[in-house]
């Protein structure tokens, strides 16, 4: 457990200070206008959102100040995207978030903002396996 929690830490930290160009960013998306802005679940005083069930690209988090990630589906080929975060936003994750598997160059994960806080014991789930597979030759000489 210790590894995994060492583990999202560099993840999450190599994330915020990479945090590529936004011109990439739209290119890699295809770009963003017109999305709808739907696939979180929102509480009334807007500054606490749950992101659950299956994400959807474009969904706006903007004006949340803490954001609680549980279990979660990003399609293939999305980017779960927390760059629009408010400044001093916290980010929990509490579940399984899970990656759909498809061969792309986009990251999995986005983040970026000013004073973020990240934590909490979830599970970032990108299906090693199946990349390591696609990478294996079938056939030895």
């Amino acid at each position: 457990m210790k590894l995994v929690s060492a583990a999202f830490a560099a993840f999450a930290l190599l994330a915020a200070s990479v945090n590529g160009s936004p011109m990439l960013r739209m290119e890699a998306e295809g770009g963003k206008g017109g999305i709808p802005k739907q696939g979180q679940q929102q509480s009334a005083s807007s500054s606490s959102c749950n992101l659950t069930g299956t994400y959807k690209k474009g969904t706006d988090i903007s004006s949340c100040s803490s954001v609680t990630i549980g279990s979660l589906t990003v399609p293939a080929g999305v980017t779960l995207d927390l760059s629009n975060t408010k400044d001093g936003a916290t980010i929990t994750f509490t579940g399984t978030t899970t990656f759909g598997t498809q061969k792309w160059v986009g990251p999995l994960v986005l983040l970026s903002g000013n004073s973020l806080t990240v934590k909490g014991s979830g599970t970032l789930d990108g299906q090693g396996a199946w990349y390591w597979q696609q990478g294996v030759s079938r056939a030895l000489l």
